[in-house]
């Protein structure tokens, strides 16, 4: 667990939470476990926990890292990879150990698995400055697409020869006939992150801390 406390804004603690999917029923068990009520999402999607001074708010999990590193909260839960693709840095506190998934390139089988086949190539993304970044640091020119979702109709759709998608268990790969290539672009689970600048407040430090001992025995 990183150690940056430090001070930030004043007020409640903020803690923004993903507000659906496998990430979203992660953080509530966890954080129930470590004496949080952070409520359930549903027509209001914000909840306070009056016995720690804390404000849940529930949010979509791509826009947690960026919230969080303008200083609007204080921390919050959302993936790796998200984390690693927003387009302004924040520090990683502290690993969940849920929500475990795979940033992978995918294409069609007669593509090749060798991941400088996508030289030259165009390829579709969800995840645009990570999918960069890790072409970049592979020595690759290729040209990224970005999209919103259904990444993987890209190809049939023909604007991109491969994709960089999240990989759980492969069968929505396998469904759209493309295959994996080369290695994972990024392991990804839940964390819990803050803005670099502000650092973790003692509050959130806290939270780190009663987390963090939740998860120690799951990892005897």
């Amino acid at each position: 667990m990183a150690d940056v406390r430090g001070s930030h804004r004043r007020g409640p603690h903020r803690i923004a939470l993903p507000h659906k999917g496998a990430l979203a029923s992660g953080a509530r068990r966890l954080l129930a476990a470590a004496g949080y009520d952070c409520g359930v999402p549903g027509e209001r999607l914000h909840s306070f926990d009056r016995a720690n001074d804390t404000e849940f708010l529930h949010l979509r999990a791509r826009d947690v890292p960026r919230l969080v590193a303008e200083g609007v909260l204080d921390a919050g839960i959302t993936g790796r990879d998200l984390a690693a693709d927003a387009d302004r840095p924040v520090v990683e506190l502290l690993a969940l150990g849920f929500g475990h998934a795979r940033v992978h390139y995918a294409a069609p089988p007669d593509f090749g698995t060798d991941v400088t086949g996508l030289q030259g190539r165009r390829v579709a993304t969800a995840l645009p400055r990570l999918t960069a970044r890790d072409l970049a640091a592979r020595g690759l020119n290729a040209t990224v697409v970005e999209m919103s979702g259904a990444v993987e109709l890209a190809v049939r759709l023909g604007i991109a020869d491969a994709v960089a998608d999240v990989v759980d268990t492969g069968r929505t790969l396998a469904a759209h006939s493309l295959v994996t290539i080369g290695s994972p672009l990024i392991r990804s689970e839940a964390v819990l992150v803050c803005a670099p600048a502000a650092a973790a407040t003692p509050a959130t430090w806290l939270l780190a801390e009663r987390m963090l001992a939740c998860l120690l025995p799951a990892a005897r």
